[in-house]
């Protein structure tokens, strides 16, 4: 499949989305097969003497080698919903084979994005038939930021007044007279005030000068305010962008822009996900799959809706400006958001999954220093989205998480965000709360309560692997971890009946924050214990705001 097909096919006709649904079943029944009779095959081994260590490296590892290299085909070729399904598996490195993983990595980095005369064509249909270079002064279409499932961004500047002000050099003093010389001060004759020839007269004299001046600045600013009404209004917007004190640094902007017709294919291809979850729902795993592909099926059509991720964003960026310090969220820019164009703030940064080699240039010490400041400024800004605003990011991958120079960290991506309902709020509070005590220190009884308030219901409830699943869900250490495959697993045992909507995307947040600490090798680094300040704040704390996002 070439690259541009790729993009400019999806949602087809009925053959082409047949044709599709055929292709993902071959492909992905192709790979669970594979495991099952590799399943077979280490049942067989181990009866003839393999020992662990041995099954691992060479019976399972080319085999996830191999799967992973599937997976990333299967999500590059047929794109949707897969390519975000690949994305999100990638940071599950506590759960996925770490060969998948590092192969599905690749997603962030290595997606196949829309052609720069189709983005300009999408650009423009979104700008009312106004031409980008009315908008930018540049926009680089050749190489994109990135591109994802729905969506690609492209680094640009915006056309305004900032290319006026431009801090121009300055004449040496010895070629200008001696007036030029005052009056380029900025503060008038009080620079002459060392020569001793200035006349007393000089002050009067320059006072007619500086009326013409401000005459004709005011004439200027009143030509240009009338300019502006007569520009086009994305044009209007960004030179009221690149005026307003708040507006982006030096007019640089980062332009969000929508693949086009791609909703009916991540909507066709989550109803295939749906019938896969049901199935390993069966077989496989206890646990409410179905559920949470619904609640990904209403979450991701959100997302297709540009100006109400501006909304959000610009709601977070102000929940967050407490930690500004430590965190950075782009805000929009008002007049240039759509539901297919998003422009908002560009956020410098590098990301979170490209740090190895920066890592490895520092002593021991510093490492481990600056992985704990990064894990931990990432876990404080969840923390205080989801317990304290009730209002957080729920597309949590590495992708979206960028370091700064001194781990300041950049949060990007709300087209997938959550508002918590006020009890699960409180009760995912308290839940942290217990928690944050430790696993040998916390209620058996008290933690199952606070998972039925989060509204969990289990087939075969019991106090203690209650806890054990609690711990393995919601807290990131390592040691806690859960295997919903394994035999004795606590979901297995338990069989959870229902998982709601809402705390399955605090479960995404979790495992996404298990997968760093993972990645990073930071192996005794509790979340819950790390929230249990926000989770105090939260039961005292009333959300500002009615933001309706549902």
């Amino acid at each position: 499949m070439s690259e541009e097909s790729s993009v400019e096919r999806v949602g087809g006709s009925p053959l082409e989305n047949f044709a599709r649904t055929a292709e993902f079943w071959r492909r992905s029944s192709g790979i669970y097969l594979a495991y099952k009779l590799h399943q077979v095959k280490a049942w067989g081994l181990v009866k003839r003497g393999w020992d662990a260590e041995r099954l691992r490296k060479d019976h399972w590892q080319p085999h996830h080698t191999w799967a992973g290299v599937e997976f990333h085909k299967l999500a590059v070729d047929l794109r949707g919903f897969y390519l975000k399904l690949g994305q999100f598996f990638a940071a599950r490195a506590e759960f996925v084979p770490e060969p998948i993983c590092r192969k599905l990595a690749l997603l962030h980095d290595q997606v196949p994005p829309m052609s720069p005369q189709q983005t300009r064509s999408v650009l423009e249909a979104e700008l009312h038939g106004v031409p980008i270079e009315d908008i930018f002064e540049w926009i680089d279409l050749e190489k994109p930021l990135g591109s994802a499932s729905i969506a690609q961004v492209h680094k640009a500047r915006l056309k305004g007044p900032h290319s006026r002000n431009k801090r121009q050099p300055r004449r040496p003093w010895w070629t200008m007279g001696l007036g030029a010389l005052a009056l380029s001060s900025g503060r008038g004759w009080d620079s002459a005030d060392s020569f001793e020839d200035a006349h007393p007269d000089d002050d009067a004299r320059q006072r007619p000068i500086e009326r013409k001046r401000r005459k004709r600045a005011q004439g200027l600013a009143e030509q240009e305010a009338a300019q502006s009404e007569a520009m086009p209004d994305p044009v209007r917007a960004a030179a009221d962008a690149c005026r307003s004190p708040d507006g982006p640094e030096d007019g640089i902007v980062a332009v969000k822009v929508q693949y086009p017709n791609c909703l009916p294919t991540m909507m066709l291809d989550l109803t295939h996900i749906r019938v896969f979850a049901g199935y390993l729902r069966k077989t496989e795993i206890k646990f409410d799959l179905v559920s949470a592909v619904d609640e990904l099926a209403t979450q991701v059509r959100k997302e297709f809706d540009f100006e109400r991720e501006a909304l959000i964003m610009d709601a977070v960026a102000d929940n967050l400006q407490g930690m500004i310090k430590e965190v950075e969220i782009p805000r929009s820019i008002p007049g240039l958001v759509t539901p297919r164009l998003l422009v908002m703030h560009f956020v410098p940064g590098t990301q979170i999954t490209r740090l190895r080699g920066r890592m490895e240039q520092l002593s021991s010490w510093q490492r481990d220093r600056a992985k704990q400041r990064i894990l931990s400024r990432v876990t404080a800004a969840f923390g205080h989205m989801m317990l304290v605003d009730g209002l957080f990011q729920a597309d949590a991958h590495p992708g979206n998480i960028l370091v700064q120079p001194g781990g300041r960290i950049g949060l990007l991506d709300f087209g997938q965000s959550k508002r918590l309902p006020e009890p699960v709020r409180i009760a995912l509070a308290k839940l942290m709360l217990e928690m944050g005590k430790g696993r040998h220190q916390a209620e058996p009884r008290k933690v199952a309560q606070l998972l039925h308030d989060l509204g969990l219901r289990f087939s075969k409830p019991a106090d203690d692997i209650q806890m054990q699943m609690a711990f393995g869900m919601f807290d990131s250490r390592l040691s806690h971890r859960v295997d919903p495959f394994a035999a004795n697993s606590p979901i297995k045992k338990l069989e959870i009946q229902h998982f709601p909507h809402d705390v399955f995307f605090v479960l995404r947040v979790v495992q996404l924050l298990r997968g760093l600490a993972g990645g990073m090798q930071v192996g005794d680094f509790s979340t819950a214990e790390q929230w249990g300040a926000f989770a105090r704040t939260a039961l005292k704390h009333t959300p500002k705001g009615d933001l309706s996002l549902e």
